[in-house]
């Protein structure tokens, strides 16, 4: 079994984390998100294998889980990271509880669609108005293996969409007309530029 292998910013493989014993417990390193024009992000990335593992999955699991809590969101996929596998994490409510989501898929989607703005951790401060379907049936494999399939609604139904174009290699650009990127753009400058100024 290796290590995960992780890509830098300069696309050469480099292994990203490190691990220390501590009273037998992992304390895993952050993960920088990688910038929005890495070739990672703009690619299909390829499901996780489970046998032979190519990695210990209740180390993606726990790695996941805390640079999403680490970086702030309400979902993460491994390619924002630098891991360019099929693995997400997401929020399915509005506590804590979250999941890890390995090889998902999209079964359903309800007809009834959503727009609603949104952002993307990849694209810090820029903010678009996406249309999603209020409910999917999907399915994925957990850190076993073992298929789940699940029902999501509102809110936990538009992260695991917007993840799962992560899946495919787009990102919540595609579809955006020139005009309205454009607009966003120029609202994103302005909020960097205040967040720079409040030292946020």
């Amino acid at each position: 079994m290796s290590n995960i292998i992780t890509v830098g910013a300069d696309y050469s493989p480099n292994t990203k984390y490190e691990f220390k014993s501590s009273d037998d417990e992992l304390t895993l390193r952050k993960l920088e998100l990688l910038p929005e024009n890495h070739p990672v992000l703009h690619k299909e990335p390829l499901l996780w294998v489970f046998d032979p593992p190519q990695a210990d999955p209740k180390i993606m699991y726990e790695i996941m889980l805390e640079n999403m809590v680490y970086h702030k969101g309400l979902g993460l996929s491994a390619n924002q990271i630098g891991m360019p596998v099929k693995v997400f994490s997401m929020r399915v409510d509005d506590s804590d509880n979250a999941i890890v989501c390995f090889n998902p898929e999209i079964i359903e989607e309800s007809k009834e669609l959503i727009p609603m703005e949104e952002g993307c951790l990849s694209y810090p401060y820029l903010y678009l108005k996406k249309i999603r379907p209020e409910r999917l049936w999907v399915k994925y494999q957990n850190v076993e293996g073992k298929p789940v399939s699940a029902h999501f609604e509102g809110l936990a139904a538009r992260v695991f969409h917007h993840e799962m174009d992560h899946m495919m290699g787009k990102t919540f650009l595609d579809g955006v007309s020139k005009i309205v990127l454009q607009s966003a753009r120029k609202k994103q400058k302005i909020l960097i530029r205040k967040a720079k100024k409040d030292g946020t």
